[in-house]
């Protein structure tokens, strides 16, 4: 067969969550023509059921899943919600200690972008 007569078809794969180059809980459908993603249907987050999950338990009892849905910024997200809704005063201490891992958790993300986008383009060590 030669290469005028060959046609090349549109197919379907699966992007993440469990390929190297797919970071967190994404996924995506992608179309492709080729190596050329024609058409990409993006699926965030992983369904858990943790609204299910967190029902009946207290506050402090859910606060173990929101890291599991979000991963690093969960625990803080979920401790900020729950005290604007119990219109609680948080001590200047716990939010100076809250904004101090808030930028070590910044710069750890920073770092873990930068070095999985540098894997992911072909950088050897």
């Amino acid at each position: 067969m030669t290469t005028k007569n060959r046609q090349i078809q549109n197919f379907t794969s699966n992007f993440g969550p469990q390929h190297p180059a797919a970071h967190g809980v994404s996924r995506s459908v992608l179309e492709m023509n080729g190596e050329v993603v024609e058409r990409a249907e993006p699926h965030i987050g992983l369904l858990q059921g943790t609204e299910k999950l967190i029902e009946y338990k207290t506050y402090l009892q859910a606060l173990p899943y929101s890291d599991r849905s979000e991963g690093d910024r969960g625990e803080h997200a979920h401790s900020s919600a729950v005290e604007r809704l119990l219109n609680c005063e948080v001590p200047l201490r716990a939010q100076y200690i809250r904004v101090l891992f808030r930028e070590i958790t910044r710069i750890s993300n920073h770092s873990l972008a930068l070095t999985t986008h540098a894997m992911d383009v072909g950088l050897r060590i």
